[in-house]
């Protein structure tokens, strides 16, 4: 047997056709959960929701889902080996015998050093906390920022509500907000299962990126072609990344279910 362990991550999607109400009450009776532990699968937000698991058990619980009519993850645990091969059984799994999953992301494995162990997630937990209160308190001031610039250049006697340079510097402004809201969300989801979600740092990396492109001056460049090249290949093998983390997902469901 491989010795290559997963993760299981379940984010609220449900395959085409699938009734929201209907897939909740599956997923509840499948694996005898709790309402507050149903709200908390389905609240749109990734969820850890089985660790180290072998290839075998990944594939019973993703079938074990896609009965109920939701889409979950497997990813490899610690970033090493494959996405399991589907199992060769597709008759449908009884409650009896799939295991509990760990809702809310946080397994609970005997540790040699507890008291360590705890004093290091609370530490890690402190830390995440302040630069999620951090964080919204710079996404505030950019929000008033923002404000601030657009009242200026709206009361501003040049003869137009805004210029060219104007619209640019608004627009940069947004996307400065946007970034801040995607990083606090990224805190906030590493808060709830610690785990970080690629996906989501991937999407930053664009929007910073885009930015980028849109306040681009390039006075001052020492080689404005070789500059813009540059952006135009890290832009490319970023939103590469992120299209092939979509495709593994859309390639893992079709074997699975398929």
């Amino acid at each position: 047997m491989s010795a290559t362990r997963f993760d299981l991550e379940f984010a609220g999607e449900l395959t085409p056709g699938t009734d929201p109400g209907q897939a909740r009450a599956r997923v509840k009776r499948l694996f005898k959960l709790s309402d507050e532990a149903v709200a908390q699968l389905f609240s749109g937000t990734p969820v850890t929701v089985k660790r180290g698991i072998d290839s075998a058990l990944a594939s019973r619980l993703h079938a074990a889902f896609a009965q109920a009519g939701a889409l979950v993850r497997i990813i490899p645990a610690g970033g090493e080996g494959l996405t399991p091969a589907p199992s060769d059984q597709h008759e449908s799994p009884a409650p009896a015998d799939l295991p509990g999953l760990d809702p809310f992301g946080i397994a609970k494995p005997k540790h040699r050093h507890p008291i360590l162990h705890a004093l290091f997630h609370y530490f890690e937990r402190s830390l995440a906390f302040v630069l999620l209160l951090l964080i919204a308190g710079v996404s505030v001031i950019a929000l008033i920022e923002l404000c601030f610039i657009l009242y200026q250049d709206l009361v501003s006697t040049d003869g137009f509500l805004l210029g060219l340079n104007e619209l640019f510097e608004v627009f940069g402004m947004f996307l400065i907000v946007l970034i801040a809201v995607e990083l606090m969300a990224s805190i906030y989801m590493y808060m709830v299962d610690k785990s970080v979600h690629v996906e989501m740092m991937l999407l930053i990396a664009i929007t910073a990126l885009a930015r980028k492109v849109v306040v681009l001056d390039l006075e001052g460049k020492g080689d404005p072609a070789m500059y813009m090249l540059g952006m135009a290949a890290l832009l490319a093998t970023l939103i590469g990344g992120y299209y092939l983390m979509k495709r593994l997902d859309t390639s893992v469901y079709r074997r699975k279910s398929g």
